[in-house]
């Protein structure tokens, strides 16, 4: 055996040994205390990057589940609100029906008109006061902002998106009018040849009227108009022509004269209004009598036009993006919804507002307007339910779909990122105990080592003694 003055190469295997093993059993205790396999660059460079990137991408995804919930709210709030105000105009239709039944005392009739204007004051309240956090909803901030509209060519409009935000004037042209359905008889002496019995139908119902010979075209015309509230049809006489036509316009607007008996110029007869037609950046849509869906990949919206326009409508300037939510990782991928402005001076259609049932207005009570004041409540009627529904459609398609979608992919990013970064704890525990033992045996072989040099000195000591 030789023995220097320094140490063996026994002796520097044995601790190196026991410095490996305790490496092991620090990194291994480490791992299990923190329950993280990378506690520093070190430990995984590539895996770091890796894990970090997923860590970034689940923080973004719990951010935009967030942002669902917070939405999800606001929209039942919201919800709640217009629901609210459906029962308020069912109340106002009911009074409106109770009056027009007859047999009312005057003191009954401003009695229900006090009821209709405490609700149409809550209307206003409901629209002014509903918000969420700080976010006013029902108030027309929540929609987007049209400026430009000649009144005399649109008389309504409604934006639902505006796809990408910012300002856009769509290039709008009419190139057909609605217009209602219209039949005329013509004579000479504007007076009827022979007695008739006709049974004149429109939208709203059928009236029976008979008519004597000699009977003239205005008194025609005056039958007809005193029962235009329950068929929809109205006439009027203008020289030797006694025209019929629908109160509304559009296809679903007819006129109908069926001869029950007599003689009555061609006999039974019929006809069909049109509905608008109009071209919005070149694409061509049709509506529904004076209304126009339009639905294009830049906008939708709904545009009420004045009864006879036609031609290229004053540019509008529809500018903003409403409420618009972030439900991906990605900021860039928005939605967005427009809520209305519920008011009594927003909701109704054309030039009659839901404000024209208070007291003095022309659809009050004591106004007798009451076809009027029905139209107008189921204009305001359907434009909440329109409202609600996309909101609902909005909830349950996009939000709900964007849950779902969110959910999983944390569930499966979170696996990946466990995978690279956490403690396999078998694993772990596994390596802890065999660098335990290895800690053991390398610290008896430098104990061994030690044992081995001071036997050697002792040998000399002995035999120099």
């Amino acid at each position: 055996m030789r023995i220097g003055s320094g140490l063996s190469g026994i002796d520097l295997t044995a601790q190196q040994n026991l410095l490996q093993a305790f490496t092991q059993l620090s990194q291994s205790s480490v791992r299990l205390a923190t329950m993280q396999r990378i506690n520093s660059g070190a430990d995984d460079p590539a895996g770091l990057i890796a894990a970090e990137e997923l860590r970034a991408e689940i923080t973004a995804i719990r951010a935009a589940s967030d942002n669902a919930a917070r939405a999800r709210g606001m929209i039942r709030v919201a919800d709640s609100a217009m629901s609210e105000v459906s029962g308020l105009l069912n109340t106002i239709r009911g009074n409106l029906v109770s009056a027009a039944g007859g047999g009312l005392s005057d003191a009954e009739t401003a009695a229900l008109q006090m009821e209709n204007d405490a609700a149409l004051e809550a209307i206003n309240r409901i629209g002014g006061s509903t918000s969420f956090g700080s976010q006013s909803l029902l108030d027309g901030s929540a929609g987007f902002h049209v400026s430009g509209v000649n009144a005399a060519q649109v008389t309504d409009i409604q934006v639902y998106a505006n796809a990408g935000g910012g300002t856009q004037t769509p290039n709008i042209e009419v190139t057909q009018a609605a217009e209602a359905a219209t039949l005329t008889f013509s004579d000479a002496d504007a007076t009827l040849d022979a007695d008739v019995t006709l049974a004149l139908t429109g939208t709203e119902g059928t009236v029976t009227l008979e008519f004597a010979a000699g009977t003239t075209f205005d008194q025609v015309s005056a039958a007809v108009n005193t029962s235009s509230d329950s068929t929809g049809v109205a006439a009027s006489a203008a020289g030797g022509d006694l025209t019929f036509s629908s109160t509304a316009v559009g296809s679903d607007a007819t006129v109908s004269i069926e001869v029950l008996d007599g003689a009555f110029y061609a006999g039974d007869a019929s006809a069909a209004g049109t509905d608008v037609v109009a071209s919005v950046d070149g694409a061509e849509f049709t509506g529904q009598g004076n209304r126009l869906e339009i639905s294009t990949a830049t906008l939708q919206a709904d545009i009420e036009f004045a009864q006879g326009f036609t031609g290229e409508v004053d540019p509008i300037t529809i500018s903003g993006d409403a409420m618009t939510f972030v439900f991906s990782p990605r900021v860039g991928n928005t939605s967005t919804l427009a809520l209305p402005n519920i008011s009594t001076s927003t909701l109704g259609r054309g030039a009659d507002r839901l404000g024209d049932l208070a007291s003095g207005g022309s659809a009050s009570l004591a106004s007798g307007n009451f076809a009027q004041a029905m139209d107008v409540l189921d204009a305001a009627r359907g434009q909440v339910l329109g409202a609600r529904t996309r909101a609902g459609a909005f909830e349950r398609y996009t939000i709900e779909a964007s849950e779902r979608v969110l959910g999983s992919m944390e569930v499966n990013l979170s696996s990946a990122f466990s995978q690279i970064f956490d403690t396999d704890v078998a694993a772990e525990t596994s390596n802890a105990i065999r660098a335990q033992i290895l800690v053991q045996a390398a610290t008896s072989s430098v104990m061994l080592a030690g044992q081995s040099r001071g036997m050697m000195a002792g040998l000399l000591q002995t035999a120099f003694a």
